[in-house]
């Protein structure tokens, strides 16, 4: 718990105006230090004093940017731009743009009216890439493929060719920790993860603590799924989990819950058929993408090819986005 004290406390320096004067909590740190040799249980503060003033200056240099990333993320974007074009070549508007926002993150040109459809069911979500993305990845990646750096490679360009969005850098970041927890025989801890994703995050780019919605949405849904499933979940024992439907409302729940405020701050009161809409919608996704993913591979053999496999993926987008326009429109 000690260590969680001295995140927060350097997430509150970053988060402070850049103009304050860091004199007097530079000094009461230096002051603490010292006298910590001699009280060790004045220690903590120490500790909690010095990672506040790490965080105000942290926060008067702007972002980190890290040189190879940029020429690695044109690649994998022209990449990922050539994989989306198979995929519109094997499959008709507006599901070919639905597929490459839920494989890619690419929404730009899904409709307007089918973009408004997904605002007011409360399932945007979907077509912004996310830690559900990332647990898919990571998941069919380990059943693949036994050890630790294929998934992690994998996960990292596919964070990388996807834009780097907040939302999946944070996911990235956790599933790595899971990962490197599960190759040493460590005990995972989500909370802690979470806290370490979300500071790393910050010390690399401050802006994002009250700039990025996406980031806060991210950060507030991850734990609301970690505080408040367990807290919802007795309550729909009563409901089947066949097909993953208890799971999927309770996790939707505790989501939108933790994320709530924010929302309503942003875009206004939330749709109350989303928690429905999402569970009908949820658990077919994962068969999209690998259906999807699949034809788009196909297609690069051949077209043909593409448009045979990406029958089933085309058959539950098909029943995706009527669910979607139909709640829509009540």
């Amino acid at each position: 718990m000690r260590a969680h004290y001295v995140i927060l406390a350097l997430i509150a320096g970053i988060s402070f105006p850049v103009s304050i004067d860091i004199r007097i909590p530079s000094v009461i740190a230096g002051v603490l230090i010292a006298l910590s040799f001699w009280r060790p249980e004045l220690r903590l503060w120490a500790g909690v004093a010095t990672a506040f003033v790490l965080g105000v200056l942290r926060a008067s240099f702007g972002p980190w940017e890290l040189w190879f990333v940029g020429d690695i993320r044109i690649l994998l974007e022209a990449m990922r731009d050539i994989f989306a074009a198979r995929i519109s070549l094997i499959l008709p508007e507006p599901h070919a743009s639905y597929l490459n926002g839920l494989l890619l993150g690419l929404r730009g040109d899904i409709p307007i009216a089918i973009r408004d459809a997904f605002r007011d069911t409360g399932t945007s979500h979907l077509i912004a890439l996310s830690g559900y993305n990332v647990t898919i990845i990571t998941s069919y990646l380990g059943k693949i493929f036994s050890g630790f750096w294929v998934p992690v490679v994998g996960v990292v360009l596919f964070v990388l060719g996807t834009g780097a969005q907040s939302s999946l850098v944070r996911a990235a970041l956790m599933g790595i920790l899971v990962l490197g927890a599960q190759k040493l025989g460590k005990k995972y801890t989500p909370t802690r993860a979470l806290l370490l994703a979300a500071t790393l995050m910050i010390l690399f780019e401050p802006t994002i603590l009250f700039e990025d919605v996406g980031f806060q949405l991210s950060v507030a849904a991850t734990a609301g799924l970690i505080y408040l499933t367990p807290m919802i979940e007795p309550y729909f024992k009563w409901l089947t989990n066949k097909w993953s439907v208890r799971e999927s409302l309770v996790v939707t729940l505790a989501a939108q819950a933790a994320t709530f405020p924010i929302i309503f701050y942003y875009f206004g009161s939330p749709s109350l058929w989303s928690p429905f809409v999402n569970v009908l919608v949820i658990v077919t996704i994962p068969a999209v993408m690998f259906f999807g993913f699949v034809a788009g591979v196909a297609a690069f053999v051949h077209t043909t090819i593409g448009i045979i496999a990406v029958s089933p993926a085309y058959a539950l987008l098909l029943y995706q986005l009527f669910i979607i326009e139909f709640f829509a429109k009540l």
